[in-house]
């Protein structure tokens, strides 16, 4: 696997990524496309749609992709993918069984083997007003693994000053990297720090379970709760597990908001992500969390700032 090295506000960070691990789970027209990329270092998604242009995902924003693996500014010549290849990539992807992932597909995504996230569009089948299947999958986009080491050092020392981890709450844009810098928390709290870490998984995203083993690396004191509802997983993992940190991904809704603070008022310390740009973007939330961190988007999983909730936000 390639290794990156990022120069994080003076501190050195280790990159891993594969993009080369999810050519295979793609069709083979697409495959000899992307294996003539000359730079794979910034892709961070691969969107293929049907009788649509292929893209790329960069760090600094969106390409199209030629036939001969160029970067284009402009779809106009760009490789076209069509129905065959979207059908042969969900093949791969399912071991040739669409159905044996379902119950994954009506949440509308995947998770492959390796780590990598495919968020699947196409027509939603309702009963009883719930989804229970997305039929005539018409786009794929396959988010690129990858784990930045290191990058919540500055962070986890700050949270561990005093001897018990401070409730915390990290705040950022799209591609900021904040699953990134919560997977890496995760694994240097329980590695380096050792506590008994809990992560509430409910995409699978943090950890990337398959078939209950994690295939990135969230530390050995740590347990995944996979594929449950926030409010669900927390409850259970307080009651349960005996964690002394839960960490969790992407609170937003009321019931994230209550879930959270039950945990904390039962003592166990919430490390959390939430959408925003800035932190009275979440100020709702910042009164159950002893800090915060704001996320920039040069790099990804660049802490721009650290406060205390008590402080103000400018």
């Amino acid at each position: 696997m390639p290794n990156i090295l990022y120069k994080n506000g003076g501190e050195n960070m280790i990159c891993t990524y594969d993009l080369r691990g999810v050519l295979p789970f793609v069709s083979p027209r697409i495959r000899e496309v992307l294996k003539k990329i000359e730079n794979y270092d910034d892709v961070c998604e691969i969107r293929i749609g049907k009788n649509m242009p292929l893209s790329l995902s960069l760090v600094r924003g969106a390409v199209f992709v030629s036939e001969n693996g160029k970067f284009l500014n402009s779809p106009c010549s760009a490789f076209i993918s069509d129905g065959r290849d979207i059908e042969k990539t969900l093949e791969l992807m399912t071991n040739g069984s669409v159905y044996a992932v379902a119950d994954e597909i009506k949440n509308g995504f995947l998770t492959l083997d390796g780590g990598y996230r495919v968020g699947i569009c196409g027509s939603a089948v309702l009963n009883g007003g719930k989804v229970s299947y997305i039929k005539d999958i018409s786009f794929l986009n396959i988010r690129i693994k990858r784990e930045v080491f290191g990058c919540a050092d500055k962070l986890a020392e700050y949270i561990t000053a005093g001897g018990n981890v401070k409730s915390t709450l990290i705040i950022g844009e799209p591609h900021s990297g904040k699953t990134t810098v919560l997977r890496d928390l995760a694994r240097i709290l329980s590695d380096r720090f050792l506590y008994r870490v809990a992560v509430a998984d409910e995409r699978g995203e943090i950890a990337a379970s398959v078939n209950g083993t994690a295939k990135n690396n969230v530390g050995a004191l740590t347990c995944v709760m996979n594929m449950c509802p926030k409010r669900d997983a927390l409850n259970m993992l307080v009651r349960s597990l005996a964690p002394e940190v839960i960490i969790v991904d992407e609170i937003g809704s009321d019931a994230d908001f209550f879930a959270v603070k039950n945990a904390v008022m039962s003592g166990v310390s919430v490390v959390a992500t939430k959408h925003g740009a800035s932190f009275s973007d979440a100020e709702k939330f910042l009164k159950f969390f002893g800090c915060a961190a704001l996320l920039s988007r040069k790099n990804i999983g660049q802490i721009q700032k650290i406060i205390q909730t008590g402080d103000k936000y400018a």
